[in-house]
């Protein structure tokens, strides 16, 4: 591969610092420095590009999302995440089943009660009427939540006598039999019973998401919680250099639908792939009103879900710690975030010296922020969820619970590192972008400002797209343009350090390298 010489540039940093001009040699980045003098050394076979101004920044990092469910959506599954109302959603299905062969189940993904007409979730009846011959399965917009309809319930064995799960609810109608919704690990008992995805169509996933994220830029991504079957998937496609771009894939200690645990699979670390950071997941959503919590939800007699005994992620976080894995635990509620704060004291100092994660941190008081910086904590939360879930958030939360809802702010003071992210596909816009914008403004899709106090600054919230994700990572050889680190960079049409925050949204990615190859022009 030739040398790449991009000049004429805006070259960014997260420290603030900035150049004309860089080098890619041999896939990593050879220098950093003023345009005049890196075109004097060049050499004569140095492909040349004149950036006529435009800005290079670091490849972004989203450092929290559900790749292969990306992949799912842009491939073979039903996109609910802009359905208004139930009426709508029965007409998307009625469609889609029409287009289906038969015996195959229909899915979708992304419905949201609280931006429907009628302010309610989908039930087996709401389904049955649009699909009755076929099994339905629906993911809510968090992913923590089914509705199903009648054929999925029959095929799974969910019936009136059918007990809840460990960690989980069955939703009843008035009359103790299911109806249709089924909360967190019960989600699991649709599982057993719903057909994989092909190792074609895995792959297919796969490359669709990374290629979708490779056009904003993003050129690192975490997959956040992948089973047994998909993480030798994954390690296939590393094998075949089929990977489009780099991924941190999670694998999953506690399956929904298992009994038993998944066992500590083999460490992999490559160019492309690194496998060194195992998920458990504590609690469940905020949006749904299943993230655990000490005190009801302003809208509904509940206080969310624990996923997981106290002595079982303790007993499990303890193996894959003394095994020298990172470990990264979904916890958004303070019930769920006081527990893994205990876990994560009671292990000690890392044998390998890492730190571990805490993913979404949704509602941490300033006593658990205090807590986690103390050990190291790195928080992996997500500003977007400001802007999508606002109005959410402010019609569940009870008024104390507002002010530390996804407090960014407060996670820097208190020296926590920040990887910011999407969790995509939870929301529709994983756009770096459209983080930072909700990052900096904390202002909800109707306007409505959320703890504008816990705002942070351009800086910050680019940092958190960059250096910050590649902390969370664990992987020195990204974050930053400096020689040695790989040449993955996103051009720009703006510098997002810079640029107004309500103007954000209006920078379009040029090209996208990796490894010093272009492998997306717009």
């Amino acid at each position: 591969m030739p040398d790449i010489l991009l000049y004429n540039g805006n070259i960014r940093n997260p420290d603030g610092s900035r150049t004309t001009a860089v080098l890619f040699r041999n896939g990593r980045i050879a220098r950093v420095g003023d345009s005049r003098d890196l075109l004097q050394e060049a050499r004569v076979d140095t492909g040349r590009i004149d950036l006529a101004g435009l800005t290079v920044v670091p490849g972004f990092n989203d450092a929290h999302a559900h790749i292969w469910k990306i992949g799912h959506l842009l491939t073979t599954m039903l996109d609910l995440r802009k359905t208004t109302s139930i009426v709508e959603l029965q007409g998307s299905l009625g469609e889609r089943d029409r287009k289906l062969p038969s015996g195959s189940w229909l899915l979708g993904r992304g419905f949201n009660e609280l931006a429907m007409t009628e302010r309610r979730r989908p039930t087996r009846s709401d389904l049955d009427q649009a699909v009755p011959d076929r099994p339905v399965a629906l993911t809510r917009t968090c992913g923590h939540i089914y509705a199903v309809n009648s054929v999925a319930l029959r095929l799974a064995g969910i019936g009136a006598n059918t007990n809840d799960p460990g960690g989980g609810i069955i939703e009843r109608d008035e009359r103790g039999e299911p109806n249709g919704l089924l909360h967190e690990t019960a989600m699991g008992l649709i599982n057993l019973v719903m057909p994989p995805p092909t190792r074609d169509e895995y792959r297919d996933m796969v490359r669709a998401a990374l290629d979708h994220y490779l056009s904003l830029g993003i050129t690192y991504s975490a997959d956040c919680g992948v089973i047994p079957d998909l993480l030798e998937i994954y390690r296939s496609m590393d094998r075949d250099r089929a990977l489009r771009s780099r991924v941190l894939v999670m694998p999953l200690r506690k399956v929904d639908g298992r009994s038993e645990p998944v066992p500590l699979p083999e460490k992999h670390v490559s160019n492309r792939l690194r496998v060194d950071t195992v998920k458990f997941l504590a609690d469940g959503g905020l949006s749904g009103a299943t993230a655990a919590m000490s005190v009801p939800y302003r809208h509904a007699d509940t206080r969310g879900t624990l996923r997981l005994e106290l002595e079982e992620l303790q007993r499990l976080a303890k193996e894959s710690h003394d095994a020298g894995w990172r470990i990264a635990t979904h916890a958004i509620g303070d019930v769920a975030i006081d527990m893994v704060l205990d876990v994560y004291e009671s292990l000690g100092p890392h044998p390998s010296g890492l730190k571990h994660r805490i993913e979404h941190f949704g509602l941490p008081s300033p006593d658990q922020l205090k807590r986690a910086a103390k050990i190291g904590v790195i928080s992996v939360p997500q500003a977007i969820f400001i802007r999508t879930f606002g109005p959410n958030f402010v019609q569940m939360l009870p008024d104390g619970f507002i002010p530390r809802t996804y407090p960014i702010r407060g996670m820097l003071d208190a020296g926590l590192t920040v990887a910011l992210s999407s969790d995509a596909p939870v929301v529709d816009n994983e756009s770096p972008f459209a983080g930072m914008n909700a990052g900096i403004t904390r202002r909800s899709k109707d306007g409505t400002l959320i703890s504008p106090e816990q705002a942070i600054t351009n800086e910050e919230a680019f940092y958190g797209y960059t250096m910050g994700g590649a902390i969370a990572a664990g992987d020195a050889r990204l974050g930053s343009i400096e020689p040695g680190k790989w040449a993955d960079v996103a051009v720009l049409t703006g510098d997002p350090l810079e640029t107004e925050p309500d103007s954000l949204e209006q920078i379009r990615v040029e090209m996208t390298f990796l490894s010093g190859e272009k492998v997306y022009p717009r």
